[in-house]
């Protein structure tokens, strides 16, 4: 794929018509976690399976949606990425999530509340603004919940969700059930589902999925981390601490640990997996997508910064190495860039790439 800021911002604008808008609060530099380790300001909501895995997905479209765009068709905007990771795997794991995190809005009757930037699925400016006052201005999909922070008027929050919704419509009625911290807990009524909703004046947390026994117990997680009441992933393991300081900064980032980094299983045809679908939805075992060369790959973390015209953009990507081969992977990564490097030592790999002259 020749990376231009067109192409990412179709990309972006075709996620945002279907999906959702986000940060999680900056993702600069300085967002240390008390010990001098620099991670990125999303790291305090990230928290691990009990088997130890871990996946996430983290967006920031406060930053992209400020982007100049342009008209753009966006039909073939991720054409040729599968040819360098560092390129394909932040831009597939975006538009994955945001389908993700689309559909989970509209089981609660939320779509609403998506600022959808200045673009429309064709890339052409628009004064869409979604018709609710509460807005998120970012997107982290974790394990069994997705966060998304912004302003949110909890007052207009808790109507839409206690109202019977009228019509056809994908949404049910739901009721304040419990209270975590200062969030308000809502699950639906008169019926057992996989939906909970967690509701404060900063943030929505809620469920992704279909088949989460306890989804109360799923939004309470990452809640009590952000708020330090549970251990944070990067806290309970040195490697993820690493993966996630290395090559978690960025406007765009997907990370796996363990099981949530496994490469694709091949289908009955003998094609290998490259349906993304499940990206931040909590199975992410779709990861390597078409590249062969993550097999060498235990865990890793991938990220793309753009400028604030979106003129450049940079990568980093850090991996744990498992048995395999690198050879392979050390010639992929950053293949499409004008400038890039890679290093790998002690079982660990790094590497940084730089595009230019975005169009």
């Amino acid at each position: 794929m020749k990376l231009t800021r067109r192409n990412v911002l179709g990309v972006a604008g075709a996620s945002m018509a279907t999906g959702v808008a986000g940060c999680l609060g900056s993702n600069e530099a300085g967002n240390g976690n008390g010990n001098g380790v620099d991670l990125p300001e999303y790291h305090r909501w990230l928290t691990t399976h009990s088997n130890g895995s871990l996946s996430y997905v983290y967006v920031d479209w406060n930053h992209l949606s400020n982007l100049e765009s342009g008209n753009q068709s966006t039909s073939n905007a991720t054409t040729g990425s599968q040819s360098d990771p560092m390129l394909g795997l932040p831009l597939t794991g975006m538009v994955a999530s945001v389908f993700v995190v689309g559909f989970g809005l509209s089981a609660y009757g939320l779509s609403g509340m998506i600022n959808y930037g200045q673009y429309s699925q064709s890339g052409t400016e628009t004064d869409e603004t979604g018709g609710m006052n509460s807005k998120s201005d970012a997107m982290l999909s974790t394990n069994e919940a997705i966060v998304l922070t912004g302003d949110i008027d909890t007052e207009e929050v808790d109507g839409i969700l206690t109202a019977e919704p009228e019509g056809f419509s994908l949404s049910k009625q739901y009721e304040q059930t419990d209270e975590i911290d200062d969030y308000a807990v809502y699950t639906p009524v008169d019926e057992e589902g996989s939906e909970a909703i967690a509701v404060s004046d900063g943030a929505l947390v809620f469920t992704s999925g279909d088949d989460i026994t306890e989804p109360v117990d799923a939004i309470r997680t990452p809640i009590e981390a952000a708020a330090g009441e549970t251990e944070r992933a990067t806290e309970a393991n040195d490697d993820l601490e690493w993966l996630v300081s290395t090559a978690g900064h960025g406007h765009l980032v997907i990370g796996g640990y363990g099981e949530s980094f496994e490469p694709a299983a091949e289908s009955d045809d003998g094609d290998s997996g490259d349906n993304v679908s499940d990206f931040g939805s909590g199975t992410q075992d779709e990861f390597n997508m078409e590249y062969t060369e993550l097999e060498a790959v235990d865990s890793g973390v991938s990220s793309l910064t753009f400028d604030d015209t979106g003129s450049q953009a940079t990568g980093e990507f850090a991996a744990i190495l498992d048995d395999g081969d690198a050879s392979a992977l050390e010639d992929s990564l950053g293949s499409s860039a004008a400038e890039s490097s890679v290093e790998i030592e002690d079982g660990r790999v790094t590497a940084s790439a730089t595009w230019e002259s975005l169009n």
